[in-house]
């Protein structure tokens, strides 16, 4: 135990020493949340119109009947129906409404008459127009029954559910993209990096056992990724009310218990713990750092596709896929976020991931061991 410590310091002397490694491990969690935030801004913005605008309609063959809520509602303006298409094109005019000629006997007569709306749904003011010109049409249409036009709440959905229903996709996805990125940041430069410059060799002269030195490094490399990860994730948790745009607030965390969150620590731990254990193994049969991640790459993005698994179920996975690694992880923190977990399911996913874990830290072991592949040229 006292190489394992020996190792996981001299590891932590050549991680803190090294300030551009320590920026790029801390640094994620920032630009995450200003990445989010920024788009959630954006993506909050996009489609509104101004409070107090009046959209630009042009209406040919205009009933008496309409003649008076759509002068209220819209600017109107005169023109033929193919001046005003093209204004509506070229974005100079918002929507063009033509009523048929004989609209109002044909109602009369018990007739559907055709109404055409044009618009622009590249312009988020045309749009705007189309849905006020639809609403109001359709509110002319429905005589004889209404839906939904009292003040009661229908949707009887709760912020407890919406919460539930949104982070369970996105953050067993996120995570596990955070995670890798993390993990393929530091375990390269690591082993690889070590065999690259020749200090790994004079390391295994050592009589310390390699198994040790294995042991230290994965120790070592789990905590430098989790911290990268664990930025990255409270980058992401403050962001997602910006990046929702107002479907999740600050207070919905309030909904999670302190049980909830230490799961979810768990699962994490749990997680880095194979994924730095599996790039390490690469990276210890790889030659040069750039060779170690351009065979890491392919396994990172089947890791990120298992964190998207979790959004194709509809229902509570079976028990048994929670026994898969990595793959039950993902299906567990969708579990706890969106309220379902039990406690099988969430033993299962952290005890099979530092199972595979530790089976890959003594193949890891028996990789130092090899003359063939430590000193291959």
């Amino acid at each position: 135990m006292k190489n394992v410590l020996t190792i996981i310091k001299k590891e932590f002397n050549r991680f803190f020493k090294d300030r551009r490694m320590v920026i790029t491990v801390l640094l994620p969690g920032l630009l995450i949340y200003a990445l989010y935030s920024l788009m959630g801004t954006a993506m909050s913005d996009l489609g509104k119109v101004d409070e107090d605008y009046k959209p630009t309609v042009c209406v040919v063959n205009l009933p008496e009947m309409l003649s008076e809520p759509f002068g209220a509602a819209f600017e109107l303006t005169e023109g033929t129906a193919e001046e005003c298409k093209t204004k509506v094109e070229e974005g100079a005019l918002d929507t063009l409404v033509v009523f048929p000629e004989n609209f109002t006997a044909e109602l009369a007569e018990g007739r559907t008459p055709e109404v055409k709306v044009y618009y622009n749904s590249a312009k988020d003011n045309s749009y705007f127009a189309f849905s006020m010109v639809s609403g109001m049409l359709d509110a002319v249409n429905k005589t004889a029954f209404t839906v939904n036009s009292s003040q009661d709440k229908f949707d009887l959905a709760n912020e407890k559910d919406m919460t539930a229903q949104i982070t369970s996709m996105l953050v067993p996805m996120l995570m596990f993209a955070l995670l890798s990125s993390a993990c393929m940041a530091v375990a390269p430069e690591s082993i690889a990096g070590e065999k690259e410059r020749g200090t790994m060799a004079t390391m295994l002269i050592t009589p310390v056992n390699r198994v040790e030195i294995a042991l230290g490094k994965i120790i070592s490399l789990t905590c430098f990724a989790m911290l990268s990860g664990i930025s990255s994730f409270l980058g992401v948790m403050f962001s997602l009310p910006k990046l929702m745009g107002g479907v999740i607030t600050a207070e919905t965390a309030a909904l999670y218990s302190v049980g909830d969150w230490f799961m979810v620590l768990a699962v994490i731990i749990s997680v880095v713990l194979v994924i730095i254990s599996a790039f390490a193994v690469l990276s210890a049969y790889a030659k040069s750092v750039k060779e170690a991640g351009s065979i890491i790459t392919p396994l990172m993005m089947v890791i990120i596709l298992l964190g998207m698994v979790s959004m194709f179920f509809s229902s509570v996975p079976p028990l048994g896929l929670y026994a898969v690694p990595l793959l039950g992880s993902g299906l567990a923190m969708s579990s706890i976020m969106s309220f379902t977990i039990t406690p099988a399911a969430i033993i299962l996913s952290v005890l099979s991931n530092l199972v595979t874990a530790a089976l890959l830290v003594v193949l890891l072991g028996f990789m130092f061991k090899s003359e063939k592949i430590m000193f291959k040229k």
